[in-house]
C-alpha cells in the first residue's frame, strides 16, 4: 500500500524539492508540506488523517527545542502515531544527542543524495534504523563524548545566574566582585560556586573554568553578551 508523507520543514524551497521526489515514487501517494509543530499538531488531530493509508512524517531538527517540556511531550505524543525521518540540521551534538536519545532512528542531514533521502524514508517507514553517512559518522564520535554531552547536558539546565558567575570566574573576577555586580554577599557567591563545583563533578575553579570551555558557554557569552546583562542575571537569582 502507498504511503502518504507529512513534511514539516521550515525551508520551504528544500521542504517543496523534498516533495518532488515523491511523485513518481511507487511506495508514495501524496505529500503535504507544514511549517510549524503546531500545524502538525493539529494536523493529526484531523480526522481525515484517520485513514488506512500509511503515513510517514519529514521532519525538521530545528523545531525541536529540547529545553521546552511542552516541545518532548507534543514530538513523543506524534511518535507513537507515526514513523519520523529527521532532517539534520548540523545543530551541535547535544542536540544530535537529544534526538537519539528520545527515541529517533531515522537520521539524514539535509546534504544526502535523492537516493538517499528516499531510502531513509523508506526505512522510518518500515520502522527501522538508518542515519547517513555523515550522521553515522557523527554518533560514533559521540559514543566516544558521552562525558562531554552530560556536561552539555548539566550546563543547559543551569541558570542564568549561574552562567554568569561561570562567566565572570572566566574573566578572573572575583568572588567579592561578583557579589557586588549581582547584589548578593561574598559568601552567596561562594556557596554557589562550590555547587557548579558539585554539579560538573570538579575540584577546584580551574575545573570550573575548563567546563565553561568544554561547553561553548563562554563562546556564546561572546557571541550574545546581551542575554547575560547583569540586570538579568540579578532578576533571575530572586525569581
Amino acid at each position: 500500500m502507498q504511503s502518504q508523507v507529512i513534511i514539516c520543514d521550515q525551508q520551504t524551497v528544500y521542504a517543496i524539492g523534498c516533495g518532488s521526489l515523491l511523485h513518481d515514487h511507487p511506495k508514495f501517494n501524496g505529500y503535504c508540506i507544514i511549517h510549524t509543530l503546531k500545524e502538525l499538531n493539529e494536523m493529526m488531530s484531523l480526522d481525515h488523517l484517520k485513514t488506512d493509508a500509511p503515513q510517514v512524517l519529514v521532519l525538521d531538527s530545528g523545531m525541536l527545542n529540547f529545553a521546552q517540556s511542552q516541545t518532548i511531550i507534543t514530538i513523543q505524543s506524534i511518535k507513537k502515531r507515526i514513523p519520523i525521518m529527521i532532517l539534520f540540521n548540523e545543530e551541535d551534538d547535544l542536540h544530535l544527542y537529544n534526538l537519539i536519545d528520545i527515541g529517533f532512528s531515522v537520521i539524514v542531514s539535509r546534504q544526502v543524495s535523492e537516493q538517499e533521502w528516499v531510502k531513509a524514508l523508506l526505512m522510518a517507514e518500515q520502522d527501522k534504523v538508518y542515519f547517513c553517512a555523515s550522521i553515522a559518522d557523527k554518533v560514533f564520535a559521540l559514543v566516544n563524548q558521552m562525558g562531554k554531552i552530560k556536561q552539555m547536558e548539566r550546563m543547559r539546565q543551569l541558570t542564568i545566574y549561574d552562567k554568569y558567575i561561570l562567566v565572570r570566574i572566566c574573566e578572573e573576577a572575583s568572588s567579592k566582585q561578583i557579589a557586588y555586580e549581582v547584589g548578593h554577599s561574598k559568601r552567596t557567591i561562594e556557596g554557589h560556586r562550590t555547587k557548579l563545583m558539585q554539579q560538573f563533578d570538579v575540584k577546584n575553579v580551574a575545573g570550573l573554568v575548563k567546563i565553561t570551555f568544554l561547553t561553548k558557554l563562554y563562546d556564546h557569552y561572546l557571541m550574545n553578551p546581551s542575554m547575560y546583562d547583569v540586570a538579568l542575571c540579578t532578576k533571575a537569582s530572586v525569581v
